[in-house]
């Protein structure tokens, strides 16, 4: 059977069973500072006291985006006009964060519900899909659309 596993370590945690929890970001909290941050670091850059790691919310608020004509690590873009969104999101622990975003150019309003999904960019030789992380858009409902 084959996994899901993070293209890199160090940056998301995948659970052993995708359906059961959602992947989380793996960040950093000082104490010191009382303060999140992503990516994971070593010292708190605001107190130089060192740090604790943490999984970070999968939900967050759509602060801005952009669309960008070139093609995601991968792919080829098949269309004229192809490309794909990069948002920041808000997470509720004061951390914003920049990844791509699914869907159209047209599709995103700043302020809407985004969460967390896992990103399959490659196989390793065992068959395992190697992931990377993208934002999803949230419908009212409060599952990913």
């Amino acid at each position: 059977m084959t996994k899901m596993l993070p293209l890199e370590d160090g940056y998301i945690s995948i659970p052993d069973d995708p359906g059961s929890a959602p992947p989380n970001l793996l960040g950093s909290y000082s104490p010191a500072a009382d303060t999140y941050f992503y990516p994971r670091r070593k010292l708190c850059p605001i107190s130089l006291e060192p740090v604790e790691d943490c999984e970070l919310s999968s939900d967050g608020e759509l602060y801005s985006w952009t669309f960008v004509y070139r093609p995601v690590m991968g792919k080829r873009i098949e269309a004229e006009g192809g490309g794909y969104g990069v948002g920041q999101i808000d997470l509720p622990e004061g951390v914003r964060v920049q990844a791509r975003i699914d869907g159209a150019m047209g599709d995103w309003k700043i302020g809407m519900k985004m969460r967390m999904a896992l990103d399959p960019l490659a196989e390793d030789e065992d068959g395992n899909s190697l992931c990377g992380f993208k934002f999803v858009p949230v419908s009212e409902e409060g599952a990913a659309s």
